[in-house]
């Protein structure tokens, strides 16, 4: 991702903010002959004292996650709030238009899970991250219904080899351009108030 120094987010706490505020992701990665791939699926993450991870699952008729686990490498792209940026927040008529956006994108190796048991803890976390309420419903499930849903999908970890950030939110633009943009942003649609609402947690507003 081409990053100029003034746009990188630098800071995992807020990288991985992101990942939880903006959970739907693309995972890229290449198919049997070679050519690019993309599955469209919610990831979390977690970690411990070896660092840090991505997991997920995909439904066992997508061929994705066997050509992944068989080829190492995998990105996932996290998109965050963008916006269109007129240039009639700028001091002078010489600008032209231009887009803000976050965006986080993980690199690492995809494993396999697909234990019952394991996949069955896989689904209880990503069910506690957004719904903690279906949980007993899930509990309540008649069992072979469970057994039934399970062996549809495959879980899967990646376990994080590196990662990049970027926030492009007018960090090279003046502070009074900026708080016209984030007056602006706050008045406007709800991608346009996250946006200002990401400037102000980066230190970006007045």
């Amino acid at each position: 991702m081409y990053t100029p120094k003034h746009f990188a987010l630098s800071d995992l706490a807020l990288a991985r903010r992101l990942i939880d505020e903006q959970p739907f992701a693309m995972l890229v990665g290449p198919d049997a002959q070679g050519q690019s791939f993309v599955t469209h699926l919610p990831l979390s993450w977690g970690g411990d004292e070896e660092g840090w991870w991505l997991e997920g699952h995909m439904a066992r008729a997508n061929p994705h996650w066997a050509w992944l686990a068989a080829q190492g490498q995998v990105l996932a792209v996290f998109s965050g709030p963008d916006g269109y940026i007129s240039p009639t927040h700028y001091e002078t008529r010489l600008n032209v238009p231009t887009w803000n956006y976050l965006a986080v994108h993980v690199h690492g190796a995809l494993e396999t899970i697909d234990e019952a048991a394991a996949k069955d803890a896989l689904l209880k976390r990503l069910i506690a991250r957004h719904e903690p309420g279906y949980a007993e419903q899930w509990r309540g499930l008649p069992e072979d219904f469970q057994h039934k849903l399970l062996g549809a999908i495959v879980g899967f970890r990646i376990r994080v080899a590196r990662w990049e950030a970027k926030a492009k939110l007018s960090q090279n633009r003046s502070a009074l351009e900026r708080a016209r943009i984030i007056a602006h942003s706050e008045a406007g649609t709800a991608n346009e108030r996250e946006l200002a609402r990401w400037m102000h947690q980066l230190g970006l507003g007045a």
